[in-house]
């Protein structure tokens, strides 16, 4: 085919096109005024109308599409961001409520070396626990070099937690008053009045009431609850007047002839971080 011919074709179907093209957007602009419209000017609007929107109906899809889309990522986002600053926010939480209970600790330290003058004290950390054995020891970062010698009493916040069972240079472990082979009854005496107190011996630790186990008081005598446990200072490990708790609960033994108290600890023995060791005058070398 001639090239010529070819071209001048194509530039005629150009030119149809473009000018189809503008009788329908003339005869659609013509057909917007506001006047009666013919037959034929009828079917061309509606012809117009129902191709725009054949062609309009995949770019709007695609269009809410994508604003549901950006929706979407903007409410995961801000979802993310809330997530990020509520974990910080429990972080401090946490961290103030650890700086609290520390605080309360080091306060009770403070005021143990104020009840406890006539002994030389030696505060410490713990830094080691058994995990199956969690109510029975600990270990502390002080030892022989710090003074530190076999059966001393041990305090922790206030109160009567344990005593040295093993001693190394630089550190010691803690038998804890709580441990499942208490074998060593400890004489403890129980406050009924200013100047009267009742004798027994702490003979062990119930895990499942959480209390201390004290015989060997007659049925007679009568003890309030909420009355101060402490120790009589008789033998050679504990001194007198170390506070190991209150008095919770009073029950009479299978023979009707004695007590048997039981005593609660304010201490929360699975949340110590802080002891002290109390050394007696002289003791230290």
């Amino acid at each position: 085919m001639n090239p010529k011919k070819e071209n001048r074709k194509k530039y005629i179907i150009l030119v149809s096109v473009v000018i189809a093209m503008l009788l329908l957007w003339v005869t659609a602009y013509s057909i917007s005024k506001e006047r009666e419209l013919t037959f034929i000017e009828k079917g061309i609007k509606d012809t117009v109308l129902t191709i725009g929107n054949i062609l309009g109906t995949p770019v709007r899809y695609v269009k809410d599409k994508w604003e549901v889309l950006k929706s979407s990522e903007e409410i995961y986002q801000k979802y993310e961001e809330m997530m990020e600053e509520y974990t910080t926010l429990e972080q401090y939480e946490e961290s103030i409520r650890e700086l609290k209970e520390e605080n309360e600790s080091l306060k009770k330290i403070l005021d143990l070396d104020k009840s406890l003058s006539n002994y030389e004290k030696v505060h410490a950390t713990i830094i080691n626990r058994n995990m199956n054995y969690w109510l029975d020891s600990f270990t502390i970062d002080k030892g022989s070099n710090d003074g530190i010698k076999k059966d001393m009493a041990v305090m922790g916040n206030g109160e009567l937690v344990g005593y040295i069972s093993q001693v190394s240079n630089s550190t010691s472990v803690v038998k804890l008053l709580t441990n499942s082979n208490f074998s060593n009854p400890i004489s403890v005496k129980i406050q009924l009045s200013d100047k009267k107190y009742a004798y027994g011996l702490l003979t062990g630790y119930s895990k499942e009431k959480q209390v201390y186990l004290v015989e060997g008081i007659s049925d007679y005598v009568e003890i309030p609850v909420s009355s101060k446990v402490t120790t009589t200072g008789l033998g050679d490990r504990f001194p007198s007047g170390l506070l190991i708790g209150t008095v919770l609960d009073i029950e009479t033994d299978s023979f009707d002839l004695a007590k048997i108290v039981y005593a609660k600890s304010a201490l929360e023995v699975e949340d110590m971080k802080f002891i002290t060791i109390l050394i007696r005058e002289g003791e230290q070398s």
